[in-house]
């Protein structure tokens, strides 16, 4: 998917730096459900994070969803396997919704964790729709419960990584 020059131009780049201009180039012309700039909703749920490795896993939670990039793109590009199984985590390939969050939930990763319950948390605010309809409440609610299965878990783990 990249060329050459690209994947050496973004391994040249710091990890938050790389992150942020792969998420311009991939998101650049997507619009979310309530039509704004999709980086807008990236940067929303990376935004309140430490670190920079942290803040870019956040900032790219929906790169291997919602791209054409692939693990292996991402290894090209310099990303460790840690840093990618976080991704992976994130990524809704399952049937259901709910098999996708007991996967997640399974994993015991206190990032992908964070990061998806920051998702959810923007994905429900309704002030980002111009109408809501039925569609949003059901999503909404299935968010929901979603956020509260993850602070459950949290809850009850003592020894989530």
């Amino acid at each position: 998917m990249f060329l050459e020059w690209e994947i050496n131009y973004y391994r040249s780049l710091g990890i938050y730096e790389r992150s942020v201009e792969l998420v311009k180039k991939l998101f650049e012309s997507k619009l979310d459900k309530g039509n704004h700039n999709y980086l807008n909703h990236l940067e929303h749920v990376s935004q309140d994070f430490e670190g920079e490795r942290k803040k870019s896993m956040a900032l790219m939670h929906d790169v291997l969803e919602d791209t054409k990039v692939t693990r292996m793109d991402l290894e090209n590009l310099g990303y460790d396997d840690e840093f990618i199984s976080v991704l992976e985590l994130l990524t809704n390939t399952f049937d259901t919704y709910e098999e996708y969050i007991e996967h997640l939930l399974a994993s015991n990763n206190k990032d992908a964790f964070e990061i998806k319950m920051k998702d959810l948390l923007h994905n429900m605010d309704l002030t980002r729709v111009e109408k809501i309809t039925k569609k949003d409440l059901k999503r909404c609610d299935k968010y929901i419960k979603a956020y509260l299965r993850i602070i459950e878990k949290l809850e009850s783990e003592e020894n989530v990584r």
